[in-house]
């Protein structure tokens, strides 16, 4: 399972981020890692872009980095 099949409101747990090494040192600098809780505040319409919350900060993402965090739901 990755962030693309979360819904609004689900909390989840990441597993491991399967992208390439610019785009993993990005999210984690904002505190998307391994181990890191995350909640689902917003998907958009088609399920184009979906808001996270990791931590305090809240971070958009597009369907192909989405499809890159594996998680578990909690």
């Amino acid at each position: 399972m990755n962030i693309s099949d979360l819904k609004r409101g689900e909390r989840a747990v990441v597993l491991k981020v399967e992208l390439e090494r610019e785009l993993r040192e990005r999210l984690l600098s904002l505190q998307i890692h391994a181990g890191a809780k995350l909640l689902v505040l917003k998907v958009s319409p088609f399920r184009r872009v979906w808001i996270v919350q990791a931590g305090s900060g809240k971070i958009a993402m597009d369907r192909e980095t989405a499809q890159g965090v594996r998680v578990w739901r909690t």
